[in-house]
């Protein structure tokens, strides 16, 4: 679905993350690419942080993840 939504295939590692944690939904405002597995992973545990109410170092990433424009499709492709 990200391919399609893209118009071009997912280069070489990477990932698509569904925002809401529900892998089913495919709702383009749902979807995130990020570039490797290990951002992918740094993502779900900053989320998984904040979803505990527990604090994290650098809530910039979480506003990184949250700032992208609704009703866009994937504008902030994470470097």
């Amino acid at each position: 679905m990200a391919e399609e939504l893209l118009g071009r295939p997912l280069r070489s590692g990477e990932v698509v993350h569904h925002i809401n944690g529900d892998s089913t939904d495919n709702a383009p405002e749902n979807l995130l690419v990020l570039t490797s597995q290990s951002e992918h992973a740094h993502a779900e545990w900053i989320l998984r942080r904040e979803r505990c109410g527990q604090p994290h170092l650098f809530p910039e990433l979480l506003r990184i993840l949250r700032a992208r424009p609704k009703g866009t499709l994937f504008e902030h492709i994470m470097p």
